[in-house]
């Protein structure tokens, strides 16, 4: 088995990369999806609405449930909530991510799997993987498919701006993947990853005694 870390900043590619992976066969794991249901947690809830206050809870006829825009525009604009909101989540998320693991290789142990983790490197996260991989374009391609989605020029780049550069994460990643130059392109880049990604997998396993 060999474990992938799929990282890049806001805007950049990191679930269109992380579907082309899982069309090729790889197991795929979304972040932001099992961040979505950490936050429906009452424990969670209560937590998070302690550190940024009751504005984030919203009443729903389910009950009580936290409002993510709202979370993001007090996070993004003052970090050191958004790091005691991050010390909260990211525990989960690491539990989630290493159960995810041990149940599929258990079921096959020639499974590529690759994890989107937007704060990847940001997190320290990159040590739990055998390999890393960032997405990347320029950060006006970023804010332009942003703003095709809804999201304001100035709260892209506000966003983009509070990850660490991607520049720097390029520099840090096994592999780079451009996501600047159409789908197609991208598509080709992917390939070629998964498929060193399948050869460094079967080498490791060969050589296990």
């Amino acid at each position: 088995m060999l474990t992938v870390g799929l990282t890049g900043n806001f805007g950049m590619g990191k679930t269109t990369v992380l579907l082309m992976f899982g069309r090729l066969g790889a197991y795929t794991f979304n972040s932001d999806e099992t961040v979505h249901d950490i936050l429906k947690r009452p424990g969670i809830i209560k937590d998070i609405s302690g550190i940024l206050g009751e504005d984030v809870i919203t009443k729903q006829p389910g009950g009580l449930s936290l409002d993510r825009r709202r979370m993001a525009d007090i996070i993004f604009s003052d970090p050191r909530k958004r790091e005691q909101v991050e010390k909260i989540i990211h525990p989960e998320v690491l539990k989630s991510m290493k159960t995810t693991e041990s149940r599929i290789s258990a079921e096959d142990p020639l499974a590529v799997i690759v994890f989107e983790v937007p704060l990847l490197f940001e997190a320290g996260y990159g040590k739990y993987f055998d390999r890393t991989a960032v997405v990347y374009c320029r950060r006006e391609t970023a804010v332009k498919r942003l703003a095709e989605k809804g999201v304001a020029r100035d709260e892209a780049i506000r966003r983009i701006r509070s990850q660490m550069p991607v520049a720097a994460k390029k520099k840090k990643a096994d592999f780079v993947i451009d996501n600047d130059n159409g789908i197609e392109r991208t598509e080709a880049q992917v390939r070629d990853v998964f498929r060193l990604l399948q050869n460094l997998n079967r080498g490791s396993l060969f050589r296990q005694p």
